[in-house]
């Protein structure tokens, strides 16, 4: 697919599912790496923080409170699936092995110019404060720490051939 068809899609996805599958298809493109069998956990996370993984387990934590607030202050669907997508992408190429947070933006920008084009927010909150995208998120960003954790039901379920 080309960058304008994949930005459509992008615009266009329902759920986690769909935006990660297309994380893992512009990966697979870009670097020729996959991984299977990942879980995704919503969690109540400080909001300076928008994502999580820790190496060498199976799970992508995303903060809840910050994708509301993101949803929120969207102005479209594709604002909120660009963020995604990001945060996605970002977590993913983490658990592919890559450590560094400087070296994962990097690759963050060039993965998603390549899938989405080099004008696409997506592809330009790889290496963005995401206040330059949602300027009014200082207002909304308190942390309200309750210790709750959710697993999205159905994520990378490309990866398997039964329904959890």
């Amino acid at each position: 697919m080309n960058a304008d068809k994949n930005g459509r899609a992008l615009a266009e996805a329902e759920g986690f599912d769909e935006i990660f599958l297309m994380v893992k298809a512009a990966t697979e493109e870009a670097l020729g790496m996959h991984r299977a069998g990942l879980s995704l956990v919503l969690g109540d996370i400080p909001n300076n923080v928008g994502a999580y993984h820790e190496m060498g387990s199976n799970a992508i934590v995303m903060n809840r409170n910050l994708l509301k607030i993101v949803r929120r202050l969207s102005k479209t669907r594709s604002g909120a699936n660009s963020y995604v997508f990001m945060i996605l992408l970002h977590e993913y190429l983490h658990t592919l092995g890559y450590g560094s947070d400087a070296k994962v933006r990097e690759l963050s920008r060039q993965i998603s110019r390549g899938f989405l084009g080099t004008r696409h927010m997506a592809s330009e909150m790889a290496i963005k404060p995401l206040d330059r995208f949602f300027p009014e998120l200082g207002k909304f960003a308190a942390f309200r720490d309750k210790g709750e954790y959710e697993t999205v039901r159905r994520f990378d379920s490309s990866s398997t051939s039964y329904i959890a």
